[in-house]
């Protein structure tokens, strides 16, 4: 079967006028958002917006010669994706404006977003994943003991913010935390806002705490809600999620299948699969018994132990972090044994589910 990539060939001369943005243009736009426009799209929302087409084609001049990359854990396909997309009709001419990208060390919160403006069709909001910064990732495990982080608070700020500047309907999503963050900012927004809201994708991104869930803004706005996750799901599958998901084919495996430019399409559509593969139930009930078993502050003790450990490496970055071995060694030996023996349970847990992945 196909990818994003056959998709772009199939559907790439069409416009959206011709055939509405769908279930795989929306996953399109929030792998998208992950590429760094910093200085390319304005983020000002009375600014002339840049078709998607010119922004790619500055960020590819901006970086010629480079390798690549997007840091440890953002695949970089997304490039590829990119600059595929540009040369393509249905998106060559979507306007982007009001990209953000936010990180806070202070606060704790790594945001970005960005919006875009398909000719004559509802815009789409697209919330970024956690990129290549610790501090994206402090906050990402900030989520099992606090809510809202910060990057949750301004994902309704951000939604709040641009509505005057969309179409009277439009799209909100993301992948990941980007997910996450666009499910949080349509149920938090205004009511007025959530009536425009026609679809809010969550592309395999981590739920919510269950009174969050439970709440009554949440089951107001759950029939727009659409959670999309890989068969082998782990991400997707983390804290509480509303009760139906789609589960769709990834020629990836394990942890992989997590890369959106892994998961299968044909024509329009992804190819669906009943459920998530046994495997990824046990670990999905493995994680949740692990996390059970940990109180509020054992969470967050946890966290800050490692976070404080990282970053006194003087590393901003995955990427800076595992570039020096001695350092990542150092960091390893100075944490608390408790805290040590907590971590190797739960990597026990994913090497668990990267080995059940290889066999299937």
């Amino acid at each position: 079967m196909g990818t994003l990539f056959d998709y772009l060939d199939w559907r790439g001369d069409l416009s959206f006028s011709e055939v509405p943005l769908n279930e795989v243009d929306n996953l399109i736009f929030t792998q998208l958002s992950y590429v760094a426009f910093d200085g390319i799209v304005s983020e000002q929302l009375n600014d002339k917006p840049i078709t998607l087409r010119d922004a790619v084609r500055q960020y590819l001049k901006k970086h010629k010669g480079e390798v690549a990359y997007l840091g440890k854990i953002v695949p970089s396909a997304i490039l590829s994706l990119a600059a595929k997309v540009a040369k393509c009709a249905r998106y060559a001419n979507v306007k982007m404006l009001a990209y953000t990208n936010h990180i806070d060390q202070k606060t704790q919160m790594q945001f970005s977003a960005v919006t875009f403006f398909p000719p004559k069709a509802p815009a789409y909001v697209a919330y970024r994943g956690t990129d290549d910064t610790l501090v994206g990732w402090k906050e990402d495990f900030n989520m099992s003991f606090l809510q809202p982080v910060p990057a949750q608070i301004e994902a309704v700020a951000y939604l709040e913010r641009i509505a005057p500047y969309l179409t009277e309907q439009f799209f909100v999503g993301g992948h990941s935390k980007g997910g996450n963050l666009a499910v949080y900012a349509a149920v938090k927004c205004s009511p007025k806002l959530q009536e425009r809201i026609l679809l809010v994708y969550n592309n395999d991104g981590p739920g919510f705490d269950r009174a969050f869930i439970e709440g009554i803004d949440h089951q107001n706005l759950r029939g727009k809600i659409r959670t999309i996750v890989p068969e082998s799901s782990v991400v997707g599958m983390l804290l509480e999620h509303e009760e139906s998901y789609d589960v769709i084919k990834s020629h990836a495996t394990g942890l992989m299948q997590h890369d959106g430019c892994s998961w299968e399409v044909l024509g329009g559509k992804f190819i669906y699969l009943d459920a998530i593969t046994n495997e990824s139930r046990l670990i999905d009930t493995t994680l949740r018994s692990w996390l059970d078993g940990l109180s509020m502050e054992e969470r967050e003790k946890v966290v800050d132990s490692v976070y404080e450990v990282l970053v006194a490496t003087n590393a901003t970055t995955l990427t800076e972090l595992t570039a020096d071995k001695v350092k990542l060694v150092k960091a390893w030996g100075s944490l608390d044994p408790k805290i040590k023996s907590i971590i190797l349970k739960c990597i026990a847990i994913f090497l668990k589910e990267s080995k059940l992945g290889k066999k299937k």
